[in-house]
């Protein structure tokens, strides 16, 4: 089960420990922020991290102010933030969840103009009920749940885990996603940047096991996938024999291979196949991203045995 991530803006998380000891029992990991300078740059640097996120009516701007300077100014910037990854279809569903009656009781004009779909309609939830946290949780899972990348995610979290752990970059993840979104392509300029997605993700997983020692800094594709496959030579007898240790079989050498040559002739001779026709089908570009999953779980075995 994937956990569902969300910031959560409260001067007062710190002291809600049983809140969020009662959402991670429903699967709801609450990252607290007690002001608005300090968890905005998280919320604009690291939105894709996040399922939603939950605001308290009034909390602080920064950690300088106190508990006695709290006002709608701070989130009115958290909301200027989610309006402004909004315009560039970033899209967070958020939440208000507040004990202060000037949202929860009295008709709020911050509220009124803000309030849209992904803002639950401007419905506030009430710190004071325990059925309206409750109804808060629901309502975040049933709102990330429409999340296309999350839904990608949950369906393949082996191939994901690979991100959740570090082990290969945020960009990397975006590149995948990219493709998973749309694996196919409809015209010239999508099937070269699929093929470059491909290309860039598989040249990823090397420069991870150069970084780890499994691969030498060598200059050439074929030297590495030797290296990789354990330096095979021929031995006095004729026999082929590995000469130093085996990281892939030859299933995943050929899979290797058949991705990066196959990449590579197709991304730098476009401009050729306008001319002659020739052009790789989308029953090969689906197979290769199928392939550039299979050696996304070798490496992530490999890379986790050698660490």
């Amino acid at each position: 089960m994937r956990k569902y991530k969300v910031i959560w803006f409260d001067d007062e998380h710190q002291k809600f420990q049983s809140i969020k000891d009662e959402a991670l029992l429903e699967d709801v990991r609450l990252i607290g922020y007690s002001n608005a300078k300090e968890g905005i740059p998280e919320l604009r640097d690291n939105y894709k991290e996040y399922d939603a996120v939950i605001l308290d009516g009034l909390f602080l701007k920064n950690e300088e102010q106190t508990g006695t300077d709290v006002d709608q100014s701070a989130f009115g910037e958290v909301a200027k933030v989610l309006s402004d990854l909004k315009a560039q279809n970033k899209i967070l569903p958020w939440f208000i969840f507040s004990g202060q009656s000037s949202f929860v009781k009295d008709k709020n004009v911050l509220v009124d103009v803000l309030k849209d779909t992904s803002f639950a309609n401007g419905k506030v939830f009430d710190k004071n009920k325990d059925e309206d946290f409750t109804k808060l949780l629901n309502e975040i899972k049933n709102e990330a749940d429409k999340n296309p990348e999350r839904i990608i995610k949950v369906e393949n979290p082996e191939i994901f885990s690979i991100f959740e752990e570090g082990i290969l970059p945020d960009d990397v993840e975006s590149q995948l996603l990219s493709i998973f979104k749309k694996p196919f392509y409809d015209e010239r300029a999508e099937l070269k940047a699929i093929l470059v997605n491909i290309r860039s993700i598989h040249e990823s997983t090397f420069l991870k096991l150069e970084e780890i020692g499994v691969l030498p800094n060598l200059d050439q594709f074929s030297k590495k996938i030797r290296h990789l496959s354990g330096n095979i030579t021929k031995n006095a007898s004729g026999k082929y024999i590995a000469t130093s240790l085996q990281y892939q079989p030859s299933e995943i050498e050929n899979l290797q291979k058949w991705i990066y040559l196959t990449c590579g002739t197709y991304i730098h001779h476009l401009d050729q196949a306008h001319y002659t026709g020739n052009v790789i089908s989308n029953y090969a570009v689906q197979s290769m991203f199928s392939g550039l999953l299979e050696l996304l779980l070798w490496f992530k075995k490999t890379y986790k045995e050698n660490i």
